[in-house]
């Protein structure tokens, strides 16, 4: 089973872990895109890019040792092009290389596992 580990805010982490929030959403960037999709090149030159599969996600909510923690299912995954009002898509620039504004949307499941989540919830 594939896991990737994510730092995430408290008020997210409380939403999935209390399941009012059930889609993690995170930025595409060139330093961190094999973190999160794959790139297929096929053989006319073009390139399709892929949201990469994850069975789960283990959200970490801070640095200390005994931060809380989440292992939750990832149900499927989506990868997002940024659009504007007009359907433009949107674009930033890093280091004089212009590329796509993207997202990959983690859909959740059922939660696996926690670790010091307790004084989250108000129990």
């Amino acid at each position: 089973m594939s896991r990737l580990a994510l730092q995430i805010t408290r008020p997210c982490f409380v939403d999935i872990l209390e399941g009012r929030q059930k889609v993690e959403s995170r930025y595409v960037y060139p330093r961190n895109a094999k973190k999160y999709v794959d790139e297929i090149e096929h053989p006319d030159g073009s390139v399709e890019v892929k949201p990469k599969h994850y069975d789960m996600l283990w959200l970490i909510n801070g640095h200390r040792r005994d931060a809380p923690r989440l292992e939750i299912e990832v149900l499927s995954e989506e990868f997002v092009i940024l659009t504007d009002k007009e359907g433009n898509d949107l674009t930033f620039e890093e280091n004089g290389v212009e590329y796509l504004a993207s997202l990959v949307e983690y859909h959740l499941g059922k939660i696996l596992s926690t670790e010091n989540c307790d004084r989250l919830l108000n129990v």
